[in-house]
């Protein structure tokens, strides 16, 4: 099978392993809104904010080191293996121990307990990171899809039937506790590696020579993903960290899609790619040009249909996160663009570069929240978007360094779709100022995003825009070739 094909391949599993996933775990996450309140979530996200970066220090930048290395034997698999085991069974006593100090730090007693619940899954966790490491690098998204769909699903059933037997935020905590656990349970009946009883230190110095400096840019990554969380929670309080979060998981979950859709394919692919740089820079380009496709009209549609889309789906104690979403959705049209250069860092070996630059950006960071958390929710929605906007184009250029393009140009090549989902959404916003503001917020749903369709759809026709034409060819080839 050559390249391009399990490529598309990859990409048709992994698309329908995030449809599944997010559409259950949407309808979950909707469901449990309307039984728990701002502030049982707010108070999960809290203890998320320490879990969370545990699980980055749990994986270990590892599973990309097994990608990277196209000749990973067995000897460094089931090294990675048993390094993995050791650091999620160190963190998961760690946790359990700190969980009083986690509950001082918020104020919030009920932490304690649940943090010790919550504390286990690194363990658990640990057991199907090198399973999912292999299963990536093999192309298996088949049994990647099967495996997600299910923890998904199972977990969510969990969670909701806990919620409505008025357990609360408990049932958040053992949803994170369920998904894991069946993810682990199916890698290893789905796969027929088997970790052996040995363990190289000449395998995990080269291992980690590669993750060390990947690690470090993963951890400090994550505090720039969430130290606004952090902040909000400790300032603000739970209720507040509850609407924020829900907020930015909304704008996160069209770009998780996107992100672990293509990422998980593409990343194993350009790694093959890693000594033909021409040819990798075209792949990235087209890839970002992809996400771009199907990101910007999605977040710019997001922003203008917020107000009815909050109220309708989560109701009216949801509808301070109004103004939140539609800053954060902005953020995420942009963000779109930036998350690609990750898989350029990792599949070139630049991973310490990628570790310097996330030095710089904690600064910005941190001075971007201590002045953003004076002015609320708001300041801090604005200061992290202008916090994105800085970092994204400092990425963009020093990727762009790489692949030898300028930043203009990877911007350049971006910019139609930009401009047809401005329009799209500039007609939107008129429609639903003008004619709907006096109807039901189901109908002005409906009607705006059916509108919104058929416009981008339209603009993608008249402007032949050729990232359409390349999809669109795709897409019919794929058809035709499970016809026949």
């Amino acid at each position: 099978m050559s390249s391009k094909q399990k490529v598309l391949r990859g990409l048709s599993w992994s698309l329908i392993s995030r449809i599944g996933v997010q559409g259950f775990q949407f309808l979950f996450g909707v469901a449990l809104a309307r039984v728990l309140s701002p502030t049982e979530f707010g108070v999960f996200g809290m203890l998320i904010a320490f879990t969370g970066f545990a699980q980055v220090l749990a994986e270990g930048g590892l599973n990309a080191a097994l990608i990277y290395k196209q000749d990973a034997s067995e000897v460094d698999q089931s090294t990675a293996f048993w390094l993995q085991v050791f650091a999620g069974l160190v963190l998961s006593v760690a946790f359990f121990f700190a969980a009083p100090f986690i509950a001082d730090f918020y104020e919030t007693p009920v932490l304690t307990p649940l943090t010790q619940l919550v504390a286990w899954v690194f363990l658990i966790q640990s057991f199907g990171q090198t399973h999912f490491a292999n299963f990536s690098k093999q192309f298996r998204f088949k049994a990647l899809a099967i495996v997600n769909v299910a923890g998904m699903v199972i977990s969510g059933a969990v969670a909701i039937v806990l919620a409505l037997q008025g357990y609360g935020v408990w049932a958040l905590a053992w949803q994170a506790i369920t998904g894991p656990a069946v993810n682990v349970v199916l890698y290893w009946m789905q796969s027929r590696w088997r970790p052996r009883l040995v363990f190289s230190w000449h395998a995990a110095g080269e291992l980690w020579r590669y993750s060390i400096y990947l690690l470090g840019h993963m951890s400090l990554n994550y505090w720039l993903r969430n130290g606004d969380k952090l902040v909000i929670g400790k300032v603000l309080g739970a209720s507040q960290l509850g609407l924020y979060s829900r907020a930015y998981t909304l704008m996160l979950l069209p770009l998780n899609n996107l992100g672990a859709v293509i990422g998980q394919v593409m990343f194993p692919a350009l790694s093959e790619m890693q000594n033909d740089v021409p040819r990798f820079a075209r792949t990235y380009l087209r890839s970002t040009q992809m996400i771009s496709l199907v990101a910007f009209p999605v977040m710019f549609g997001l922003a203008v249909l917020s107000g009815p889309f909050i109220l309708f789906v989560y109701g009216e104690k949801w509808a301070e996160a109004i103004p939140i979403l539609q800053i954060l959705s902005l953020v995420g049209l942009f963000q779109s663009i930036v998350f690609p250069v990750g898989w350029v860092f990792t599949a070139l070996g630049k991973t310490k570069a990628q570790f310097y630059l996330s030095i710089l950006f904690t600064f910005f960071f941190a001075a971007a929240v201590v002045v953003g958390i004076q002015y609320g929710l708001l300041g801090i929605s604005y200061a992290y978007a202008a916090w994105t906007a800085v970092v994204g184009l400092i990425n963009l250029y020093v990727v762009g360094k790489y692949l030898g393009m300028s930043l203009l140009a990877l911007l350049r090549a971006v910019s139609r779709i930009f401009l047809m989902s401005a329009l799209m959404a500039a007609g939107v916003y008129l429609l639903d100022a003008e004619l709907l503001s006096a109807a039901s917020n189901l109908v002005r749903l409906i009607v705006g995003t059916l509108v919104g369709g058929g416009l981008y759809l339209g603009l993608c026709l008249i402007l032949k825009d050729p990232t359409f034409k390349e999809a669109q060819d795709i897409a019919l080839g794929a058809l035709k070739k499970r016809r026949a």
